[in-house]
């Protein structure tokens, strides 16, 4: 590598005790500082931790990962496999300032005098929260009529780890990007998600309540914990 150290972000946490040098895929380099250690020793740690970092690096390379971010690709159209319902994107340059949002059928329309790829994104990212919820919580309903469990209230989140979650409260978490996984597995969640109005926990108890209402939910979790890639590169941004 010519230049060390690579490029590198720094995060201060509350709970850490020691310094932590992280090497995330499509991320980069994060170090990670606990209270009271200060910024300008960062390049001091990572000098002392140089030949661990590069042979990380390098044996994320040969796996075919890269820290560097992946570029913003914008789609021209969505498509919602959840719903099987794909909406074309239209960018229509206009005299009026700001940038407007318009859905018409299957098109998204998007018109201004000028906007930014962030703006855009974000756009983007507020029309399928849009749709998610609207869609997640006719299905959640139906499906909490179906099985005789009911809930609160529904939020619907952007996370990268996790599809669904349930409080204490019998709030249900639920990831918009649900949106563009096959309707099996949207269900599934929901029915996760639901079940853990009754357990919250993962206990026996819980899963053997899971088997009741879905009796292939191995096969279903296993499928789930690989849908990752399902989700587009830009609503990751």
């Amino acid at each position: 590598m010519a230049d060390f150290p690579p490029p590198y972000s720094i995060r201060v946490s509350a709970r850490a005790k020691n310094v932590i040098i992280k090497l995330i895929p499509d991320k980069g380099l994060e170090v990670v500082l606990p209270k009271g250690v200060r910024k300008v020793e960062v390049p001091r740690f990572l000098e002392n931790k140089r030949e661990w970092i590069l042979s990380a690096i390098k044996h994320l390379e040969q796996k075919g990962f890269s820290l560097s971010p992946p570029e913003l690709v914008l789609p021209e159209s969505l498509f919602f496999v959840a719903t099987d319902t794909e909406i074309y994107i239209h960018r229509v340059r206009t005299r009026k300032p700001g940038l407007r949002v318009r859905k018409n059928v299957d098109k998204l329309m998007l018109s201004g005098a000028a906007w930014t790829e962030q703006e855009d994104l974000v756009a983007l990212t507020e029309f399928v929260r849009t749709q998610a919820r609207s869609f997640l919580l006719a299905e959640l309903t139906k499906i909490s009529k179906e099985i005789d469990m009911p809930f609160k209230k529904l939020f619907i989140r952007s996370q990268r780890k996790r599809w669904g979650s349930c409080s204490s409260k019998g709030n249900i978490n639920l990831n918009m990007k649900l949106m563009f996984l096959p309707f099996r597995l949207v269900r599934y969640v929901l029915i996760h998600e639901l079940c853990h109005t009754v357990h919250l926990n993962h206990s026996a108890r819980y899963w053997q309540l899971v088997q009741q209402v879905e009796p292939d939910f191995q096969s279903l979790e296993k499928e789930l914990s690989e849908a990752s890639p399902l989700v587009p590169d830009w609503i990751n941004f």
